[in-house]
């Protein structure tokens, strides 16, 4: 197949490498590394598929496309479903042939045998991360002159929409958590405005995230660093730094 590429699209320059989409979500250690046999495998089966899909219905765009190249040199599989940005590493391309034990991180198992052959790392990808961004900006620009109530429970719905999906894959995704920070402060600000002001006294953390029946207005958080020290209390951490 790389022959047949490779005589249509000859490359004497070795410049396939240069415009090879790759998964800048994952560290550099856990992308893929672009060699040369593996690098003009993918480019010859995205051509290859390219090539059977019929121009009438439908095509894809190498631009907008990664095509993961498991090898002796790639021990990692990279791939995005439905919202999920994935990483499958084989038990025996492990460098300490250990699993590691945290949120985010799923065994995968042999069905026969029951023996645990592969790890599936999860994080959110980045178009999920735009989408949520974007429902925020929406809520603020939609607020005008609404109630801080109804602001907060749109802030409440969008929140619990993105973590009964996401679940533990969020712990994982760093720029999810700043986002987080970001569009909660957003909020708050919102809220403030309101009043036409800013000010601390006035606006003590416990008056959003206090419940309706006693008072406040019943914000739920995801971002734990606006939450002052002595509120935490009674607080427990989860394994993976999350605090309930």
């Amino acid at each position: 197949m790389i022959q047949r590429y490779l005589t249509e699209h000859p490359d004497p320059n070795n410049e396939n490498i240069v415009g090879y989409n790759n998964k800048k979500c994952w560290p550099r250690d856990a992308r893929m590394r672009l060699m040369k046999h593996d690098v003009n495998l993918g480019r010859a089966v995205f051509w290859d598929i390219k090539n059977r899909l019929p121009r009438s219905v439908t095509t894809v765009e190498w631009e907008n496309s990664f095509v993961s190249v498991y090898s002796k040199d790639n021990p990692n599989l990279l791939f995005d479903m439905c919202g999920f940005e994935c990483r499958i590493l084989p038990k025996c391309r492990m460098a300490a042939e250990e699993l590691t034990h945290r949120d985010g991180v799923w065994n995968l198992q042999n069905e026969v045998t029951k023996e645990r052959t592969a790890q599936c790392f999860l994080k959110v990808d980045e178009e999920s991360l735009l989408k949520f961004h974007n429902r925020i900006r929406q809520i603020l620009m939609s607020s005008g002159s609404t109630t801080f109530t109804k602001i907060v429970n749109k802030w409440n719905t969008a929140l619990i929409g993105l973590m009964t999906y996401f679940r533990e894959a969020v712990v994982n995704t760093q720029e999810l958590l700043d986002l987080l920070v970001k569009c909660e402060n957003k909020i708050q600000t919102r809220i403030k405005i309101g009043l036409n002001s800013k000010m601390p006294a006035r606006f003590p953390p416990v008056v959003f995230y206090t419940p309706k029946e006693i008072g406040g207005l019943g914000m739920l958080s995801m971002g734990h660093v606006l939450i002052p020290q002595s509120d935490l209390r009674w607080m427990k951490q989860t394994e993976a730094g999350g605090v309930t």
